[in-house]
């Protein structure tokens, strides 16, 4: 869809469609028609499932290896994320210093923090043109209890010898970098910003030259095991494999083994259409780097290629029964209304940019907020979880998964993310009145940010 087009199709209201699948047409690949043997099947065709391939082919060309997606690669939280490339593991810093100590946190931040340089390097080497700017990102106070959590992430960091460069800076130093009136404090983080959905579908490219086989519109409707390996039932073929990967992430609850292990949340964005020269300069934004606010739910905004002003976060949404209905869940009224408030704080001169797309996309949380990534016995393999923090992340579980299904011991087999016994979520209907609570107490605390622990 043309710029012009879908300005004039959303001049009173926004579509519910992802905004970057209209940056590059996807034509599915044909389904999976013949029964097939193999060394390593992986379902699921994000990042988890493509970085493992792309890694297990570097480490050994030989392997025959099969990947199957229901939709198309990168159809899922991969190809419609916000785009922000963060070194976060799980949900923040403070949580995973607190639960898995200060050696075993730096370690892990360094290696997630190397993935994104070698995403950088991995987009000019293959010539992907997914709009990769390495320019970092703020992470943004509004009030003095927001601060106070700077200040607190700040000591954290000294602590892991994670603070080189990172400084706080105040209202005046901000206005220098961002105009918003909003923000009366930050700290600028090494990250990036992509866009998602060119990212993950250069990165299939990639793969499919290196000689993996994916079968996209091919779902998974059945895993059982056999033998040493395991057979996979598709609509119309089955393929026999050595070895299981099982990478759908917010979808991993479908297989029983993960039933209780993730929930699927709904988070939400909004686009505007273009900005034109005019408003551009309304507003200081020299260097266009995107930035989050601290806080439980956060919000953040970000600038596209195109120009185009990307607000999301706020309130997540658990829908009864891990309902993942895009019909049902992708528009969210009152999810736009708050999106609308968040662009009219942070840039009044925008107040009345009109949105051109308005969507929900669904977020893979665990219970303990990290990421699973292991093994269950010597075949089936597993990673998912990412709850929200995904794209560098899964470049690093991927080197985690070829360890794993080569037998290597590494340092990225011993990350704290990795082989850990994982807490499960209730059954229902428990879940939902928990993750109803939760989300209460949460929205609280970033109402009045002295109500209980965070």
């Amino acid at each position: 869809m043309s710029e012009n087009t879908s300005t004039a199709a959303t001049a009173t209201e926004p579509l519910h469609e992802i905004y970057w699948r209209e940056t590059e047409p996807v034509t599915p690949g044909p389904p999976l028609i013949e029964d097939i043997d193999c060394d390593v099947c992986l379902v699921g065709g994000g990042y988890t499932a493509l970085w493992t391939a792309h890694f297990l082919k570097l480490a050994e060309p030989g392997l025959d290896i099969h990947i199957v997606e229901a939709d198309y690669a990168g159809a899922g939280a991969s190809g419609h994320n916000d785009g922000f490339v963060t070194p976060t593991i799980g949900h923040n810093l403070s949580t995973l210093v607190r639960r898995f100590g200060v050696d075993r946190a730096k370690l892990a931040y360094t290696l997630v923090g190397r993935s994104i340089l070698e995403l950088a390097h991995f987009c000019r080497k293959y010539e992907i043109d997914a709009d990769f700017e390495t320019r970092g990102y703020y992470q943004v106070a509004t009030d003095q209890a927001q601060i106070a959590l700077l200040r607190k992430d700040l000591a954290i960091a000294e602590r892991i010898g994670a603070a080189s460069g990172l400084a706080l800076l105040g209202r005046d130093q901000m206005r220098e970098r961002i105009g918003s009136p909003a923000i009366r404090a930050a700290v600028k983080v090494g990250g990036a910003t992509v866009n998602p959905h060119r990212l993950v579908r250069g990165l299939a490219a990639v793969v499919r030259g290196q000689g993996v086989h994916i079968h996209e519109q091919t779902s998974a409707t059945g895993v059982e095991a056999h033998g040493g390996g395991y057979t996979i039932s598709t609509p119309r073929a089955r393929i026999t494999a050595r070895k299981l990967v099982l990478a759908t992430n917010a979808y991993q609850h479908r297989f029983q083994e993960f039933r209780r292990a993730v929930i699927p949340v709904w988070s939400y964005a909004a686009v505007t259409e273009p900005l034109s020269d005019e408003r551009l300069a309304q507003l200081h934004w020299p260097d266009r780097e995107g930035f989050v606010e601290a806080g439980n739910f956060i919000v953040f905004a970000r600038l596209t290629a195109q120009h185009r002003l990307l607000v999301g976060g706020g309130p997540v949404r658990y829908a009864m029964g891990r309902d993942m209905s895009e019909r049902r869940h992708i528009d969210n009224p009152a999810a736009t209304r708050v999106l609308r408030e968040v662009l009219a704080r942070y840039f009044p001169c925008w107040h009345d940019v009109p949105f051109t797309h308005s969507y929900g996309g669904c977020v893979a949380i665990t219970r303990e907020f990290v990421p699973h990534v292991g093994a269950v016995g010597d075949n089936l393999f597993y990673g998912y979880g990412y709850c929200g923090n995904g794209i560098a992340v899964t470049h690093t579980s991927g080197k985690v998964l070829r360890d794993l299904i080569l037998g290597r011991e590494s340092s990225y087999t011993g990350l704290l993310f990795v082989n850990r016994t994982e807490q499960r979520f209730p059954p229902e209907p428990f879940t939902f009145v928990a993750a109803k609570a939760m989300s209460s107490l949460l929205a609280l605390q970033d109402r009045y940010p002295k109500v209980g622990k965070r």
